[in-house]
């Protein structure tokens, strides 16, 4: 069996796991991403594009507009 011996370990395998892991491996670190199988409605699949419209744009009219946009969609 071989012994791994990562400079990081990312647990979670969603857009944020797997973006960090991306940006990680691009800085030439090794990586190991540790993630399990999900039934459950959790954060990247249950918000596919993160595509709320509640709490957004705050002070940004046109960032808002945006998400109201990608709402409606």
């Amino acid at each position: 069996m071989k012994t791994m011996n990562p400079d990081v370990v990312v647990i979670g395998g969603g857009v944020i796991g797997a973006a960090v892991a991306y940006g990680l491996a691009a800085q030439k670190a090794s990586v190991v991403m540790l993630d399990r199988e999900d039934f459950q409605l959790t954060a990247s699949r249950g918000n596919f594009g993160l595509v709320w419209l509640q709490g957004k744009g705050h002070g940004m009219p046109r960032y808002a507009q945006w998400s109201q946009e990608a709402t409606e969609l």
